[in-house]
C-alpha cells in the first residue's frame, strides 16, 4: 500500500524548497520562479477535477485504496459441529438386549437386592432359557431332516455300532500296514546302555511278526542287546537323521523316504498309528486303504473346498447350498 502525505506535508516540502533556494538565487531570480511554480500545480489540480488542497484526503499520487471484499461467512451448517448420531438400541426383549442388560441387571440385583431388582434379573434369565430351549428344538429338527448335518451318519452314536465302526478302523489299519511293510522297512537305533531300548525291541518284535516288516538294529555304541538277534553298528546314519535319543524307530522306504515315527519308549498302537501318518504324508498307502483307516473324515469338508468359494457370504442360501454340494460323495 502506498503511503499517504497530506497537503500540509507536501505545502511543508515546498516551502523548505522555495526557502533554499531563494537563499541561493539573486533576488531578481525568485518572482520569476514563483510565477513559474504556481500555474503548473494549478494545471495538475484541475485535471483531476479538484482543486489539490480539496482532494487532500486521497493522499500522496491522489491513490485510492480498494474497498475490501466482504468476508464470506461459511454457512451456519458448517459452523456449528456435527453431533454423533446416536447407536440404534437394540429390540428390546431380544438376544442382543439380553446380552448388553442381562449383566447391568445383575449388578443391580447384587448391589441392591430388593425384591424388584432381583426379580428383573431372574426373569431376564428365564427369558434367555427359554430362548436357548427353542433354539435346541428347532436345531433337533433340522438336524434329523439332514443327512449332512447328522453326526450319527459320520461317526455311530450306538454302542454296538461304534463297536463295528472301530473294528473296521482296526481291520483298516492291520491291511495298511501290511501293505506298508511291502514297500518300507524299519531301522531302530539303540543303546546297550539303555533301559528302555529292550522293551521297545519286543514291541518292534511283535510288530516284524504281526506286519511282516524288514528291521534292522542300530547300536551307536557298538555293543548289543541280549533279546536282539542281529544288528549291526552305527556307520554315521544317526548323525545323518539327527537321532538324539534312544530308542529312535524310523520308517525307511528306498530310495530317499527316511521318517522318523518315534523317539523314546512307545505302545505298539502308538507306533503304528504314527506309522500310518508317516506313510500317508510320503504317498505310501493306495487311497482306498487311506479312507478305510481314516473313516472320522468321513463327511468332513476340506480346506480347498472353501477355499475358492465364489459367493456372497452375506447370502446364506448362497454358501448353505455351496456347502451342500461340497459335501455330496462324502459318505
Amino acid at each position: 500500500m502506498v503511503r499517504r502525505t497530506s497537503a500540509s506535508h507536501i505545502n511543508g516540502a515546498l516551502a523548505g524548497a522555495m526557502a533554499c533556494a531563494t537563499a541561493l538565487l539573486p533576488v531578481a531570480v525568485i518572482p520569476l520562479l514563483i510565477g513559474l511554480a504556481v500555474p503548473a500545480w494549478a494545471d495538475q489540480a484541475g485535471q483531476v477535477g479538484q482543486p489539490f488542497f480539496q482532494g487532500k484526503e486521497e493522499g500522496w499520487f491522489w491513490y485510492k485504496d480498494p474497498k475490501e471484499p466482504p468476508v464470506q461467512l461459511p454457512p451456519k451448517s458448517m459452523l456449528m459441529p456435527s453431533l454423533p448420531s446416536k447407536p440404534k438400541q437394540p429390540e428390546p426383549l431380544s438376544v442382543k438386549w439380553l446380552r448388553k442388560q442381562m449383566p447391568m441387571l445383575l449388578d443391580q440385583a447384587i448391589d441392591t437386592p430388593t425384591r424388584e431388582n432381583v426379580e428383573a434379573y431372574l426373569y431376564a434369565q428365564r427369558l434367555a432359557m427359554d430362548k436357548s430351549q427353542r433354539f435346541a428344538e428347532m436345531s433337533q429338527r433340522v438336524v434329523y431332516s439332514d443327512p449332512f448335518l447328522d453326526e450319527n451318519n459320520r461317526v455311530p452314536i450306538a454302542s454296538f455300532a461304534k463297536s463295528s465302526f472301530l473294528n473296521g478302523i482296526d481291520q483298516a489299519a492291520d491291511a495298511s500296514l501290511k501293505h506298508l511293510a511291502t514297500v518300507a522297512g524299519l531301522w531302530v537305533f539303540f543303546d546297550s546302555r539303555c533301559e528302555h531300548c529292550r522293551v521297545h525291541a519286543e514291541t518292534i518284535e511283535a510288530m516284524r511278526k504281526k506286519h511282516g516288516f524288514v528291521v534292522k538294529y542300530i547300536s551307536l555304541d557298538g555293543m548289543g542287546l541280549p533279546n536282539i538277534p542281529a544288528w549291526v553298528p552305527d556307520q554315521g546314519q544317526s548323525r545323518t537323521l539327527n537321532v538324539r535319543m534312544t530308542p529312535t524307530t524310523v520308517l525307511v522306504a528306498p530310495p530317499n523316504h527316511f521318517l522318523v515315527v518315534s523317539q523314546g519308549l512307545m505302545a505298539q498302537t502308538q507306533l503304528e498309528e504314527r506309522m500310518l501318518v508317516a506313510a500317508e504324508s510320503e504317498d505310501l498307502l493306495p487311497q482306498s486303504l487311506l479312507a478305510a483307516v481314516r473313516r472320522y473324515d468321513r463327511g468332513v469338508l476340506k480346506a480347498e473346498d472353501t477355499r475358492s468359494a465364489d459367493v456372497s457370504g452375506e447370502d446364506p442360501a448362497a454358501w448353505v447350498k455351496l456347502l451342500k454340494d461340497r459335501l455330496k460323495g462324502r459318505y
